[in-house]
């Protein structure tokens, strides 16, 4: 295997971008192992050392790296070490975006992906405040360097250390990626064609979500990878709406939906409790015995996403149906005040509040069912549930699951007080949206949701209500920078080739400032935005 050409290409580019020359990181790795960084100092033929570091490599895991990286520090600044230490600290978790040289000979020095992927940085006790953790660090001194001295803070404090800036390449079979240098975007790979990367990442997530389940349907709940820990708890409702997402994938990729059955029995053979007609959703997760309001609600939406695509399965239809009873049991009839969490199995009130998402998250729920079955009860106790959530100014809350039943409502009702409560949900909200450095996928959702109701609107004669609360070319933008920046959310090699066990995690979502945590639900919210996005905008994109 040969990379003088991309190796090339990269020295090319590294020129053209002014990039200094005095010290080079080289990443090489493969899917099965964590990667080996090694620090070129001012080296004297810069092609030369990357093929021979490439070529050692072999030597010592038996085949050349599939993945390298090269990293060209561009920028530094000499600093306190008692500074860095603090800004690392207030840095939101994992969004570190320089490197550190601990000594003037760069014998100990850190790329930003080192600092973030191995924790340096880890939450307090109080989980409100971050600490620089020296276990951490020695930890991964003692485990992937060859450096026997401990780090410890003392021998730092009052000095002075090195901040530095790097701008990667990444090398994958013969194509190199450009990757960002600093900031929110610091290692994003540049891409040509959007739309066309969107595809793959809904492609390689969903088969991710399919890899997850057991044969019992259950899936395999999450993962932290810094460490390669599996999230020991599970949740139902997390389950059903990951199911759907699943679904929602698998379809939109023109593939079989079937593989979601199991998901689908593994909640009505193990979790559905019936008296009288009358279903719940249970979890018994640690012995919680409870029933949630949203949990009933995320089994209904899945069975229902399921019966749009393959209508002929009339036990998961009834299933929906007798849940949807008690959904009906948990909403006062007279105020369309919601009861949000039950005790299993005496079915008496554990909490009427639990979280906002459940009263969005059920009244979706009946509106999906009454478009399978058209029952009229559904969608009256769904609208008698909006003058509450119009009354209650619940758009304040921003909350996707409202986005989505508002613009189900909508298709079916288009009536002035909907439209003007789904553009609301969104319209104070769109500079917060467009410029937030975590890739919260719920954002996604709920821009769709919103471009939708717009649409309706328009074609029923509320234009002038939609300019008046919105600007849609703003709109419009913020959906196309999210959908550009969400992919900081998505293990390409380039970022998962540093953690333990690159091949759990490849090619699915994650959420960074949780530990970079790749759990089913994390991955159904970026797989549902990204399905939404496409189907409106993939023409355009590409034309």
């Amino acid at each position: 295997m040969n990379i003088t050409n991309e190796v090339d290409q990269i020295l090319q580019k590294a020129e053209k971008n002014l990039l200094g020359k005095d010290y080079i990181f080289i990443s090489l790795g493969n899917p099965n192992m964590k990667a080996t960084i090694k620090l070129l100092k001012n080296p004297s033929n810069i092609k030369r050392d990357i093929i021979k570091q490439y070529e050692q490599f072999k030597k010592k895991a038996g085949k050349f790296p599939q993945w390298v990286k090269v990293d060209f520090v561009y920028r530094t600044e000499e600093a306190p070490y008692d500074e860095v230490r603090k800004e690392l600290e207030d840095t939101r978790r994992n969004y570190v975006d320089f490197g550190i040289a601990l000594d003037s000979n760069w014998n100990r020095a850190f790329m930003a992906e080192e600092i973030n992927i191995n924790a340096f940085v880890r939450p307090a006790k109080d989980k409100k405040s971050f600490f620089l953790s020296e276990d951490n660090i020695n930890n991964y001194l003692k485990k992937y360097t060859k450096q026997m001295n401990a780090f410890r803070h003392k021998d730092y404090k009052g000095k002075n250390i090195t901040k530095f800036y790097t701008k990667g390449y990444f090398i994958e079979g013969n194509k190199v990626f450009d990757l960002g240098a600093e900031g929110r975007e610091k290692g994003l790979r540049k891409v040509e064609n959007l739309s066309q990367e969107i595809d793959k990442m809904i492609g390689t997530a969903t088969q991710h979500l399919e890899d997850e389940m057991e044969p019992n349907g259950k899936f395999n709940y999450g993962y932290f990878p810094h460490f390669d820990k599996k999230i020991s708890f599970y949740n139902n409702l997390r389950h059903s709406s990951s199911t759907y997402a699943m679904i929602e994938g698998l379809h939109y990729l023109g593939k079989d939906i079937t593989s979601a059955d199991k998901a689908i029995d593994y909640l009505i053979n193990n979790y559905l409790y019936e008296k009288d007609g009358v279903g719940h959703i249970y979890d018994d997760t640690k012995n919680i015995n409870e029933i949630k309001l949203g949990q009933n609600a995320a089994f209904i939406f899945a069975i229902c996403e399921y019966l749009q695509i393959d209508p002929e399965h009339p036990k998961y239809l009834e299933a929906a149906q007798k849940v949807a009873e008690g959904i009906l049991t948990m909403i006062d009839s007279e105020t369309a005040q919601t009861v949000h969490v039950l005790k299993y199995p005496t079915l008496e009130i554990k909490d009427k509040f639990r979280v906002i998402y459940y009263d969005g998250e059920a009244a979706l729920a009946l509106l999906r069912l009454y478009q399978i079955d058209g029952n009229p009860k559904w969608l009256e106790t769904v609208q008698a549930m909006f003058e509450r959530f119009i009354s209650l100014k619940y758009w304040q809350y921003h909350d996707h699951w409202l986005g989505y039943c508002t613009n189900e409502l909508i298709q079916i009702k288009p009536e002035q007080k909907y439209i003007e409560f789904g553009i609301r949900n969104v319209s104070s909200y769109l500079d917060y949206i467009k410029n937030r450095i975590t890739t919260f996928p719920t954002f996604m959702e709920m821009l769709m949701a919103t471009y939708h109701i717009i649409a309706k609107a328009r074609e029923k004669g509320f234009g002038k209500v939609v300019d008046k609360l919105i600007n849609v070319e703003e709109l419009i933008d913020t959906i196309h920078t999210r959908a550009d920046y969400q992919r900081t959310g998505y293990f390409y090699p380039e970022v998962a080739m540093y953690f333990k066990n690159p091949t759990r995690i490849l090619g699915t979502f994650f959420i960074k400032h949780h530990g970079y945590r790749v759990r089913i639900d994390d991955i159904e919210h970026y797989v549902s935005g990204y399905v939404q996005y496409q189907h409106v905008f993939k023409e355009e994109n590409n034309s």
